[in-house]
C-alpha cells in the first residue's frame, strides 16, 4: 500500500483560536470536528458529537480513559471503530467516548485529536470490576455506571479516579502512530497556522466572514511534504525531542532581542519527574506559558525596555481567574504600537545538541482584533496552576512558522520551524 499525503483543512473558530479538523467517524461517516493537540494523545469524542449507536462497525471494549489537561479533562469508554481523516480510511481505531466532561474542555468542537506519544494514551481495564458487579457484557460501552449516583461531573471524575489504583492500565494505540504503523502515511506531519485567536476583521464581522479570513484558517498535513522533509531547508530551524511523552524539548533560555538571556532550570533542576523536559511544544495551547522563574524576569526587563508596556499587560497579570477574563476582554488595540515592542526569542537544544533561537514577533504574542474588532490580547502568561515547572509552547510560537513534527527522525524525533514568507 502506497504511503499517502493527506491535507485537512483547518479552523479556529471552534476552540476559542485553536485549530480543528473534520473527521468522520464509524459506519455513518458521522462528521465531527476535533481540536489538533500535540500536547496529549487521545483521540477522544464527546457522546453528543458522535451517534455511537447507529455505527454498526463500533466494537465496545473493556477499557475506560481519564484524561486530565492543563485546563479541563473528562472520562469515558474506549471503543473501535473506523476513521476517516479526508481521503484516508482505518478501521478498527480506538477511540474514546466522553461520558462526563469537565467545563469547558472542547470549548464548541466535539473533541480532540492527541497527535503526541502513546505514554500519555493509557486505558484501565475494568474487566474484573464489571464481572464482579455483574454487569454483562463486561464492556465499558454503554456507560455502566448509573448518573443518579453522582450527577456532579467532579464527583464521577473523582470517582473514577478513585478506583485506578485497583485497575491494570493498558496502553492505548494512538491513532497518528495507527496510519504510520499500518503504512498509510509518513511519520511526520505539518502544522500550519497564523493566529492564536480568532480574527475579527472588521465590527459587523458574521460567522460566514470569519470563517473565510485566511487567518482564521489553517492547514495538518499527514505525511508532509518533502520539501518540509527535506534537511537542511534553508532558515529552517530544527529542535531536538527529547522525549517522547509530549513532544518534549528543551528550552535554555528567553529573552527580548538584543536584551540578557534569562536561563530556564532543566528538568532535573525544576525536579520533574518521569523522564520529561523543561518544555513541551503543544498545539493545543493558545498561550504561550513560562514557569515564574522566567516569566517574572521577563515581564520586568520588557517594563524596564518600554515604558508603557506594564500598565499595557497589568490586565492580562494576576491568577488564572484573572487571565481567562482578560482574555474574554482585551484591551483597545489603538493603544498598541507593536513596531516598537521587542522580538520574544527562545534557545533551545537543536538537533546536534547546540544552541538554536525561535523568535516571537510582537503581532503574534498580542493578538489584535481579538476578541472583538479593535481588540488585542497578550497572549504570554506564568505557570499553570497544579502544572509542573514546564513551559507549554503554545500556538504564538507556531504561528511564524511552517511545523513539521520530523518523528522519523533522530531517537525520538526532531520539530522543524520553517519561517514563513515574509
Amino acid at each position: 500500500m502506497s504511503k499517502r499525503i493527506i491535507e485537512l483543512n483547518l479552523t479556529n473558530l471552534l476552540a476559542e483560536g485553536g485549530y480543528t479538523a473534520c473527521l468522520r467517524l464509524g459506519s455513518e461517516a458521522q462528521s465531527v470536528n476535533l481540536i489538533i493537540d500535540t500536547g496529549s494523545s487521545t483521540l477522544v469524542v464527546h457522546e453528543s458529537g458522535y451517534q455511537a449507536a447507529r455505527d454498526t462497525e463500533l466494537k465496545a471494549t473493556t477499557l475506560a480513559q481519564e484524561v486530565n489537561y492543563g485546563l479541563g479533562g473528562w472520562l469515558g469508554a474506549v471503543v473501535h471503530t473506523r476513521i476517516h481523516a479526508g481521503e484516508l480510511a482505518m478501521a478498527n481505531t480506538p477511540l474514546a467516548l466522553v461520558h462526563a466532561e469537565a467545563e469547558h474542555t472542547f470549548l464548541d468542537a466535539d473533541g480532540i485529536w492527541g497527535m503526541a506519544y502513546h505514554p500519555l494514551n493509557r486505558g484501565y481495564d475494568l474487566t474484573t470490576y464489571l464481572t464482579s458487579h455483574g454487569i454483562n457484557p463486561a464492556s465499558t460501552f454503554p456507560w455502566p455506571f448509573p448518573d443518579e449516583a453522582h450527577p456532579l461531573v467532579k464527583q464521577q471524575l473523582d470517582d473514577f479516579k478513585a478506583l485506578l489504583p485497583q485497575l491494570p492500565e493498558e496502553d492505548v494505540a494512538t491513532c497518528f502512530t495507527l496510519m504510520e504503523e499500518r503504512g498509510l502515511c509518513a511519520n511526520r506531519f505539518t502544522l500550519i497556522t497564523r493566529r492564536s485567536s480568532i480574527h475579527v476583521a472588521a465590527p459587523d464581522a458574521c460567522a460566514n466572514t470569519l470563517a473565510a479570513d485566511l487567518l482564521n484558517q489553517g492547514l495538518l498535513i499527514l505525511g508532509s511534504h518533502e520539501e518540509d522533509a527535506a534537511p537542511n531547508h534553508g532558515s529552517a530551524v530544527d529542535l531536538k525531542v527529547v522525549h517522547d511523552r509530549y513532544y518534549n524539548v528543551n528550552l535554555k533560555a528567553v529573552r527580548w532581542q538584543n536584551d540578557i538571556d534569562i536561563a530556564l532550570p532543566t528538568a532535573q533542576a525544576a525536579h520533574l519527574c518521569r523522564g520529561s523536559s523543561n518544555a513541551i511544544v503543544d498545539s493545543g495551547a493558545s498561550l504561550i506559558c513560562l514557569p515564574a522563574v522566567a516569566f517574572t524576569p521577563l515581564m520586568e526587563r520588557l517594563w524596564a525596555l518600554l515604558p508603557d508596556s506594564k500598565q499595557l499587560t497589568a490586565p492580562f497579570m494576576g491568577d488564572i481567574s484573572q487571565i481567562v477574563a482578560a482574555q474574554k476582554q482585551g484591551i483597545d488595540s489603538s493603544q498598541l504600537k507593536l513596531d516598537s515592542w521587542p522580538r520574544l526569542e527562545l534557545i533551545f537544544e537543536g538537533e546536534n545538541g547546540e544552541d538554536v533561537c525561535l523568535g516571537v514577533d510582537a503581532p503574534h504574542y498580542w493578538q489584535v482584533n481579538a476578541p472583538a474588532h479593535g481588540k488585542a490580547v497578550f497572549k504570554l502568561m506564568g505557570q499553570l496552576p497544579h502544572w509542573p515547572a514546564q513551559s507549554i509552547l503554545g500556538l504564538p510560537l507556531f504561528n511564524p512558522y511552517r511545523v513539521v513534527f520530523r518523528r522519523d527522525l533522530g531517537e525520538q524525533g526532531i520539530i522543524r520551524f520553517i519561517p514563513h514568507p515574509s
